[in-house]
Formats: structure tokens, sequence, C-alpha cells
């Protein structure tokens, strides 16, 4: 965040925010290394003193797949499917950040 006091009393922001989540893992050689997915987001404001900026763009989906069972009876031919419980999950996050400029006056 880069701040620019107005002549005007108005303060001119510069803002860069970025979320940074672990990827997929990517073989290298003998071993292996950890993608980085990056989101950002660039933008330049201009507020009052006290006035309160709402940022909001940055969204993470998620699916997941789960299984359950009984121990024993869940394997059982034919019958066992009584005894499995099967699910999906979607989740869908948004990053929203609220900034607040206030001059100190020293």
């Amino acid at each position: 965040m880069t701040p620019k006091i107005l002549p005007d009393g108005r303060i001119a922001l510069k803002l860069q925010i970025s979320q940074n989540m672990p990827g997929r893992a990517i073989k290298q050689g003998e071993g292996e290394a950890l993608a980085i997915d990056k989101q950002e987001i660039k933008t330049q404001v201009t507020v009052k003193n006290g006035e309160t900026i709402v940022l909001g763009g940055i969204f993470q989906r998620q699916s997941s797949r789960s299984a359950d069972k009984v121990p024993g009876l869940g394997d059982v031919p034919l019958l066992g499917s009584l005894f499995r419980r099967s699910g999906k999950q979607y989740k869908k996050r948004e990053l929203v950040i609220f900034i607040t400029p206030t001059l100190v006056k020293g």
C-alpha cells in the first residue's frame, strides 16, 4: 500500500493485494516441488479521511470427495453398499478486505 495525501485532504492509495495458496505438487528430477497459486488485485483509489474502502474479487474454490463405511460390513458383496456412504463437498470463498485510511496529526 502506497498512500499519498492530496492538497484537499483526501488520501490517494495504490494498493496491491495478493493471496498465495499451495498448489499442486510438480515432479522435479527425483523429488517434488510445490507450486504456488497466486491471485492478485492491483488498484488505485482516492478517498476522504476516515472513509472505508472494500476490496473483493479474489475467489477460492475447493472440491473434495469422502467415503465412509462400516468396517467389515462395507466390504460384503451386494449388501456392502447399504453400509457405505460417499459424498462430494464444494466450497467457494471470497476474500474481502476493508481498509479505512486515517490521517494522524502530530
